[in-house]
């Protein structure tokens, strides 16, 4: 393999090694070294690189070795100094003050302007090897200009004169042959990668005891953070299987609320009726549906002393009992509010008890008349709602809807958002709510009813222990639990 020493080629070693260009140093069967070799293009950091053969792919021969006769064109400059410490000079300078290797310097323009090589010798190319400065022997420490020494231009220097000086270092040899070498460092990234509030605590973590470090680290906790791990979360509502209904609802911190069938519920109305706890429970119910409808309105981006103008229109439609009396009383607490509500009365009274019940419709509606709230007989002269409260339904009566026909017919035609007060299990036909509001225990509703709300409405422990119900409070903080 030493017939390829001193031969210049051309080595693809692929990614991601690249491609390296230089003169065969030494070579055996395994490896390559070059020396003044190029990496894409670039000059290699270092004098030499070896490349196993297992990473080239390709490898061209770019020139032939060169004979000995034209090893001799190589040219040694000695460039030697005063001892005196003086200004720097150039290597130009030095070239000029040394007039004696003149004819070293004719001989390198002549071999570089031969237009053919002697006979009997390789083809050689018509340019001249670079120049090695050699410093005299006794001057050690000669710095004097040359290539890649730091005393050949100053940096950070300004001014004429070392303009000038620099520009005649790069006539001479070019430019750096490490463009990196120029590059400014940032210190202000490389700052931003050290972490001086990590390093400050840990020095003083590591001078101080245990107990120290211990109450340091407790002091942390917010006054509403919990020091000790949380408990896990126990199922809210649990029922009988009997009693279970075919869906369970999720809230939204992931607690699992059961469905309950429509005998449950009917059972639990009839429990508050016993406890004498129904006023109450409308109450809250009405309340929590009054929420619920102020918030698909638009909330506070309606409701605002700079958009009175701009008022959301709600409109109830109820029927002649309990829950219809709690429409009436939502309507009243929308009004209060500042939404411009109107009320529709819809069917008449009907099934057992429904006189008590008319007498709690005639109190809401005395109620209505003192806080200016009209009440429509005919859905024909209801305005445009932003939003609908159906209070249509008594779960108690389990009266028949089919004397609400004309109002749920204006229902259909009205472009507003629908919020359905204990509905029936199957909903009205063509009906379709945006949310509908149950009291005490969910039920099973359809998709066209929209999303589930369960009102607080502060049943008593010993109730849900006579219906076989355990029941932890889901609701929380809220007097609305939003179910899915």
């Amino acid at each position: 393999m030493s017939k390829w020493i001193g031969y210049a080629v051309s080595v693809n070693c692929g990614d991601p090694l690249g491609c390296y260009q230089g003169t065969i140093l030494e070579a055996d069967g395994t490896t390559i070294t070059l020396t003044k070799a190029f990496r894409n293009g670039f000059p290699y950091p270092k004098s030499q690189v070896t490349l196993n053969a297992a990473d080239i792919k390709d490898l061209k021969i770019i020139e032939e070795a060169r004979s000995k006769p034209a090893e001799q064109t190589h040219s040694t400059v000695a460039v030697s100094k005063n001892n005196k410490k003086g200004q720097r000079a150039t290597v130009c300078e030095n070239l000029q003050a040394n007039p004696s290797h003149s004819g070293n310097q004719q001989n390198v323009s002549n071999i570089s302007n031969k237009s053919a090589p002697p006979r009997g010798a390789l083809p050689v190319p018509t340019r001249s090897k670079p120049i090695d400065i050699q410093p005299t022997r006794s001057n050690k420490n000669n710095n004097s200009g040359s290539y890649g020494n730091t005393g050949s231009t100053p940096k950070g220097r300004s001014g004429p004169f070392h303009e000038k000086a620099r520009r005649r270092n790069e006539a001479c040899f070019g430019d750096t042959a490490d463009p990196a070498l120029d590059d400014d460092f940032d210190f202000e990234g490389n700052l931003a990668l050290f972490d001086k509030q990590a390093l400050w605590e840990e020095m003083r973590s590591a001078a101080r005891p245990d107990v120290v470090r211990a109450a340091d680290e407790a002091a942390r906790f917010r006054h509403d953070e919990n020091v000790l791990g949380a408990a896990p979360a126990l199922p809210a509502i649990r029922l009988p299987d009997e009693l279970r209904g075919p869906v369970v609802y999720s809230a939204d911190d992931g607690r699992r609320v059961p469905s309950a069938a429509p005998r449950l519920r009917r059972d639990f109305w009839d429990a508050m009726r016993r406890y004498g706890l129904l006023d109450g429970a409308f109450t809250l119910l009405a309340r929590a549906a009054a929420d619920v409808a102020l918030r698909l309105a638009g909330g506070g981006r309606r409701l605002e002393a700079r958009n009175a103008h701009q008022a959301p229109v709600a409109v109830v439609l109820a029927g002649a009992h309990r829950v219809g009396a709690a429409g009436l009383e939502a309507a009243r607490v929308l009004a209060a509010h500042g939404v411009r509500a109107h009320v529709l009365l819809a069917g008449g009274p009907g099934g057992p008890g429904g006189q008590a019940e008319c007498a709690e419709l005639r109190r809401e509606l005395g109620a209505l008349a003192l806080c200016g709230v009209p009440v429509h007989a005919s859905a024909a002269a209801l305005p445009a709602p932003d939003v609908v409260l159906l209070a249509l339904y008594d779960p108690l009566l389990d009266d028949a809807q089919e004397r609400h026909a004309a109002a749920l017919a204006w229902v259909r035609g009205a472009r507003a958002a629908v919020v359905a007060v204990e509905p029936p299990g199957a909903g009205w036909d063509g009906v379709c709510a945006r949310a509908s509001l149950l009291a005490g225990l969910p039920a099973a509703l359809p998709p066209a009813l929209g999303r589930v709300y369960l009102a607080n409405v502060a049943p008593p422990a010993s109730l849900f222990r006579e219906l076989r119900v355990v029941y932890r409070s889901p609701f929380g903080a809220a007097s609305v639990l939003a179910l899915d």
